[in-house]
């Protein structure tokens, strides 16, 4: 079963890390979603030079209620006018610009959330790659293990009956190679799942296979500098999505405060008389007064509130710097630990333990050594062989982690 999980994970056509990362970029809802959102806002934009719906009224103005007496003086004719009446009000051309200017930077502030997202899920992609290629690995070294192993029980097995092995020492080396077969399934049963959360994040489906290019594994370490705070600024999405934010509320502020501006209007009135009553007509021009003490209290609170909002976001803005300036020394931190680990288990401990394992077994092939020696050597190099890619692992992942707080 567990060569039928190592094959589903691992097998079919190779996909490199940059197709892997354009399908999440390209294919992935959770990004799609913010391209719609940005496209809702612009598309609001085009209702910021909208007028209000004009008002039309019609009825009686200035007419008796008790026309018989009237009628009477009238020769049978009474008094009174049928009116029909237009409305309109004209809105203020500054208070337009304001409202535009504000719906027009909700859609950039919408871009740069996305551009975040990306970021997110590009490091989260790059990381499930990086780790897929280490339990190739590591599946590969668990593969050859194996066979070491069973080559060593079969030849305990043979030499058994010449009393050149015991019992003991089969027996424990089967029960390693149980323990190994669990080791390579716990491995297998991750790449499967791996490969179920590679597929989700390029949205395609879930068992579709493939295998991951294992030379990521010996990708380039990065350089590693003080990070200055203004480059950091000017390279996080993060950042500029907080500086979109703040202009959108700097442009709510002017828009509250365009409130304070008069708006005008018109209207035209239309009396048809009733008897002998003449037509008549009424234009009359009308004005707000929004500097009425009345009036003003609730825009001018709006726009101090707005300024306190302001001044939050210009201190997150500060917070998000400091941690990231924070993140960034403590990986370079980590990273070089990691780094010199990694140096240590290539140039010295392997080799030495591979020497080691190497000569019990030359000693047990001459018959000068012990079957438990051979496999206290092997589980030794085995261990430190998934130890050193486990470290490899850490070292990519931390690397993933600086590049996602430089966004490079």
């Amino acid at each position: 079963m567990n060569k039928d999980m190592h094959t589903a994970a691992l097998s079919g056509p190779v996909l490199p890390l940059d197709s892997v990362l354009q399908r999440v970029e390209r294919r992935n809802p959770a990004v799609q979603q913010y391209a719609y959102q940005a496209q809702a806002k612009q598309a609001a934009v085009a209702g910021a030079s909208s007028w209000e719906a004009p008002k039309l009224s019609t009825g009686y103005w200035m007419t008796p209620y008790n026309q018989r007496p009237i009628r009477e003086m009238n020769n049978g004719q009474g008094e009174g006018m049928q009116m029909v009446s237009v409305e309109q009000m004209l809105p203020n051309p500054a208070k337009q610009r304001a409202r535009r200017a504000y719906l027009s930077s909700q859609s950039a502030g919408v871009l740069a959330d996305r551009q975040y997202r990306v970021v997110q899920l590009r490091a989260q992609a790059k990381t499930l790659y990086v780790e897929q290629a280490v339990l190739t690995k590591k599946l590969a070294v668990l593969d050859e293990n194996e066979e070491l192993l069973r080559f060593l029980i079969k030849l305990a097995e043979a030499r058994y009956p010449y009393n050149q092995a015991t019992l003991p020492n089969i027996y424990d080396a089967k029960a390693r190679l149980e323990m190994h077969l669990n080791d390579r399934r716990q491995a297998a049963a991750k790449a499967a799942q791996n490969l179920i959360m590679l597929n989700t994040l390029m949205n395609r489906p879930r068992d579709e296979a493939f295998a991951v290019d294992t030379t990521v594994l010996a990708a380039a370490s990065l350089a590693l500098t003080p990070a200055d705070t203004a480059a950091l600024a000017g390279r996080r999405s993060d950042i500029r999505s907080l500086d979109r934010a703040l202009t959108t509320v700097r442009l709510s502020q002017d828009l509250e405060a365009s409130r304070r501006r008069p708006d005008f209007g018109v209207r035209y009135d239309h009396m048809r008389g009733l008897g002998r009553t003449p037509n008549q007509f009424s234009l009359m021009g009308m004005v707000t007064i929004p500097l009425a003490p009345w009036a003003a209290r609730e825009y001018r609170a709006n726009t101090a509130a707005l300024g306190f909002e302001a001044q939050a976001l210009r201190k997150q803005r500060e917070d998000v710097l400091n941690e990231a300036s924070g993140r960034l020394a403590s990986l370079q931190t980590d990273l070089a630990l990691r780094r010199e680990q990694t140096r240590a288990f290539e140039r010295r401990i392997l080799p030495a333990l591979r020497r080691s394992y190497q000569a019990t077994m030359l000693a047990y092939e001459q018959n000068t050594g012990q079957l438990f020696q051979v496999l206290e050597a092997w589980t030794a190099l085995k261990r430190t062989r998934l130890e050193y890619l486990d470290n490899l692992q850490q070292q990519l992942t931390q690397q993933i982690a600086y590049e996602k707080e430089l966004e490079q």
